[in-house]
């Protein structure tokens, strides 16, 4: 079993330097999508490495951006998504769940994504990310 990360990776990371260094214009909107392979997740890993969740309940959730905490101001500093529920799947049918990443909606660039191993889902049950913390380590 691949069970890892999360990891903030290449592509996100160099993102997220750009618009903090460059002041670019505002960063893509951000969307949670749920993964059905045993992926190994890296620093290397690209959308392609992943099999995305389009049916029963998997589908991916847009990260409004409103709905982020202010990032802590401590090593690591934490962003957190939706601190008081987290992000909630209903299953609407029988799926097999590994992880979770963080894409670029427009890119399709990876920020962050989690192995967690296999969950066998069904029908009415739900699979939660919560808190969904991204941290950044300073090293």
């Amino acid at each position: 079993m691949a069970v890892s990360g999360p990891f903030w990776v290449i592509e996100g990371l160099q993102e997220a330097a750009d618009a903090l260094l460059k002041d670019s214009a505002i960063p893509e909107d951000k969307e949670l999508l749920l993964f059905s392979n045993d992926a190994t997740i890296s620093s290397a890993t690209v959308n392609t490495d992943l099999t995305e969740i389009t049916t029963n309940g998997g589908e991916k959730v847009t990260l409004t951006k409103a709905t982020w905490d202010a990032a802590t101001a401590a090593d690591p500093v934490v962003s957190r998504y939706n601190s008081t529920t987290g992000v909630v799947f209903t299953m609407s049918g029988s799926l097999t769940i590994y992880g979770w990443a963080v894409r670029g909606a427009t890119s399709t660039k990876i920020y962050a994504a989690q192995n967690v191993g296999v969950n066998t889902m069904s029908s009415g049950q739900t699979y939660t990310v919560a808190p969904l913390d991204l941290k950044f380590d300073i090293v």
